[in-house]
């Protein structure tokens, strides 16, 4: 299992996350006492993304065992992953995975392959991305998933908790609407 505290004495790990996965433990410490969860449940923050989202380990026991929700800054929310060594294979796994969620059709299994599979042919952003995610898995033995889209689908789908905004609105679903044929690039 992945602990935390080994990825906090890695600064190299920790500006490879930050950098080349948008997963910045530095971003914690943020106050994120406006985030009610239903039903009320304890949580603390792992890390944040630049876009201001927000990484949550939430319910009871060890931060490193408990599942993890994620928080956008647009009002969406939903359960990424059992916990915090999950959250990190499917990562690196596939690195474009807000983008996975956002053409998934709704959260179509179907259409996520397709999305997946355009993301892979396109590669990431980022050329250092490959030696990054090398680097991390190493270091840490994270764990090989054999379908990482099923399992980020099947957590989304069973997002057990949800994030209620201070006017009383729960957060919209983290899968987006959008399919892989309404990108113009993937064409």
């Amino acid at each position: 299992m992945t602990i935390l505290a080994d990825i906090k004495k890695s600064q190299s790990a920790m500006h490879d996350l930050a950098l080349h996965f948008d997963f910045d433990l530095g971003r914690a410490a943020r106050d994120y006492a406006w985030i009610k969860l239903a039903p009320q449940q304890a949580f603390s923050a792992v890390a944040g993304d630049s876009s201001g989202g927000v990484f949550l380990a939430y319910g009871d026991g060890e931060i490193e065992r408990r599942p993890i929700l994620y928080v956008s800054s647009e009002g969406q929310a939903g359960r990424i992953a059992s916990n915090l060594a999950e959250l990190l294979a499917v990562m690196m796994a596939i690195p474009g995975w807000h983008d996975l969620l956002k053409f998934s059709g709704g959260g179509n299994l179907e259409e996520m392959r397709r999305t997946a599979g355009l993301l892979e042919r396109d590669g990431p952003d980022d050329e250092e991305v490959p030696a990054a995610t090398q680097r991390i898995v190493a270091a840490f033995s994270l764990p090989a998933i054999a379908d990482p889209v099923r399992l980020l689908h099947d957590c989304v789908h069973a997002s057990d908790c949800n994030v209620v905004a201070d006017d009383g609105w729960p957060c919209e679903s983290l899968f987006g609407h959008f399919k892989s044929s309404d990108n113009p690039f993937w064409k």
